[in-house]
């Protein structure tokens, strides 16, 4: 969307790191997240402030919700 692709550039202007993360994984089918979250990636590998990863998630089935938890904990220093 524009408006998500104007966030990203006042985020990279602005200097201020920032990781994609793609949530409702549970509404794709099979095989969709794995697509989506590589083109997702590949789209944000061209931004300077972009994290290199792209989460995918799905607070209904838990789904990437404990790694999502760790990279935010990593990001703030406050990992075990």
């Amino acid at each position: 969307k524009d408006v998500d692709k104007e966030a990203l550039d006042a985020l990279d202007l602005a200097a201020v790191s920032y990781q994609i993360v793609l949530t409702k994984a549970d509404k794709l089918k099979k095989g969709e997240a794995e697509v989506v979250q590589a083109a997702t990636l590949k789209a944000v590998s061209k931004r300077p402030a972009a994290y290199p990863a792209v989460a995918v998630t799905s607070a209904e089935k838990g789904l990437g919700m404990p790694e999502l938890r760790l990279a935010i904990m990593q990001a703030t220093g406050t990992a075990p």
